[in-house]
Parts: C-alpha cells; sequence; structure tokens
C-alpha cells in the first residue's frame, strides 16, 4: 500500500497524477505548428522537438491505417505545441528540415 500525501495527486481517468500547486500550465495554449502529408514525417519532427524537450501532440482527422494516402488534406497530420514553444518549435524545425 502506497501513502499518498493528501491533497498533492488528483486521479483524472482513473490515473492518480500529481496536482499542478502552483498552476503554472494553467494559461497554456495549444497551436499548430505544422501540417504534414504523412505520419512518418509527423513522427521525424515529433522526434526531433522532443530531442530539444519541447512536447507535442499529433492530431489527425482519419486513421491513416485504414487509409494511408492524402486526397486534398485527408490525411494530414498536424503538429501541435504549446504557445510558449511555437518560436523555439518553428526555429528547430527550419534549421534541421
Amino acid at each position: 500500500m502506497v501513502n499518498w500525501p493528501i491533497g498533492e495527486f488528483k486521479t483524472i481517468g482513473g490515473n492518480i497524477l500529481p496536482e499542478n500547486k502552483e498552476k503554472k500550465d494553467k494559461d497554456i495554449k495549444i497551436v499548430e505548428l505544422c501540417r504534414v502529408p504523412r505520419e512518418d514525417e509527423a513522427l521525424a519532427i515529433e522526434s526531433l522537438l522532443a530531442s530539444c524537450n519541447i512536447k507535442c501532440i499529433l492530431q489527425s482527422d482519419i486513421t491513416r491505417s485504414i487509409y494511408p494516402f492524402t486526397i486534398d488534406g485527408l490525411a494530414e497530420v498536424s503538429i501541435l505545441v504549446s504557445d510558449r514553444d511555437l518560436e523555439k518549435s518553428r526555429e528547430i524545425i527550419s534549421k534541421n528540415i
């Protein structure tokens, strides 16, 4: 049995997560960094950003495993980052890709 300090953790979707005491992430906005036509390109950018300690979210409107092609942007992948990391992310991508 684990004794968690009272008031320092909260449950979200069945997972126990530490509470953000400082509420520093409260005002973060997620913005689109770019769109790429294929998942492998998105994964390469995600890996590049992760190597620079920047977290990102990959988002698409369609399941690429069912329709692995792009027609008029149908299977495009959006790469989302926090607004605080947007400029740094653009700079990293422009220098490395």
